[in-house]
């Protein structure tokens, strides 16, 4: 899933959107990857859950050269992840620098109901399919 904001604009779906052959490669087999663990094992060098922060992922996969997260959380419904937000990470720099921030208040947005959370289309589909 993704983040939805209450304007119906959908940030995370426009930047995989924007993303070349490639780099939507990576984010999918990273996500696929993901989706066969429980979020008790998911760790380095896949995902890791952000010590921080009480709810916060982050998914890791290269787009255009770069190294870049998916952070998102495991909700609203059970055994489901919603990526709030896609930034880019280098040696503990995150562009935007307030990403985590980003993140965290998507994710309050989401459970208290005032944004939502879609389904990520890759190919025109519901990815990942749920029937898989």
């Amino acid at each position: 899933m993704t983040y939805q904001a209450p304007s119906g604009r959908c940030e995370v779906q426009d930047t995989i959107n924007r993303y070349d052959d490639y780099a939507i490669q990576a984010f999918c087999r990273a996500v696929v990857h993901l989706g066969v663990e429980t979020a008790d094992k998911w760790d380095e060098p896949h995902a890791k859950k952000l010590k921080s922060r009480a709810k916060l992922f982050e998914i890791k996969f290269k787009a255009n050269r770069c190294a870049t997260r998916a952070l998102g959380f495991f909700g609203p419904q059970p055994g489901l992840f919603t990526i709030t937000l896609i930034c880019v990470h280098k040696q503990n720099v995150y562009k935007p620098p307030d990403a985590i921030s980003i993140a965290d208040r998507r994710v309050d947005q989401i459970v208290d109901g005032s944004a939502t959370a879609v389904a990520l289309q890759i190919d025109g589909e519901d990815f990942p399919a749920h029937d898989r």
